[in-house]
């Protein structure tokens, strides 16, 4: 009788375990798709991140804890581009570093593929302190169509939003 009720205490804990461990798999997003008909993408948001579509982007999410700056990670408009991608990012590092910005800094440039897309993830800063900003810049390509999502924040802000973030630009589809 002891043993039984031994192998039924063990086979409830495992159970227990089991069921406890499970639930510490989840990250830090819903998997609710933010889905753009018109421009035909998808993304799932940083969770509790507020969706804006009345923007000149398509679509901008701004973290709710803003303090000196309003942190954002935006979809821009998509482009057609008969240049390949690696070109277009060689114009548009150009373009950053010698008009559109003050201070522009090149952090780091890669080449990737995210979810079977051709990408490049720009870092870069620009700007003055206090306000210097901070930007990580994605852009795909499929088709000729280039598509954007780049995230903003002040640079000492940087760092406290990149994993999530990382995660939503991860999730970015074509439809």
């Amino acid at each position: 009788m002891g043993k039984k009720k031994c192998l039924r205490i063990f086979g409830f804990l495992i159970i227990l375990l089991t069921i406890i461990l499970g639930g510490c798999t989840q990250n830090n997003q819903n998997d609710s798709y933010y889905t753009n008909q018109v421009y035909q993408f998808k993304i799932i948001p940083p969770i509790g991140w507020i969706t804006n579509e009345n923007t000149v982007d398509p679509v901008k999410f701004f973290c709710p804890d803003q303090n000196d700056y309003q942190i954002n990670l935006a979809v821009n408009k998509p482009i057609t581009s008969n240049e390949t991608l690696s070109t277009v990012v060689d114009q548009l590092i150009e373009r950053y570093s010698t008009n559109f910005f003050e201070n522009f800094t090149l952090i780091s440039r890669n080449h990737t593929t995210i979810n079977g897309l051709d990408a490049y993830e720009l870092v870069f800063s620009e700007g003055r302190e206090p306000n210097m900003l901070q930007h990580k810049q994605v852009l795909f390509g499929k088709n000729n169509i280039i598509f954007t999502v780049i995230y903003t924040s002040l640079v000492r802000t940087y760092g406290t939003y990149i994993s999530v973030v990382d995660d939503s630009i991860n999730s970015f589809e074509i439809i």
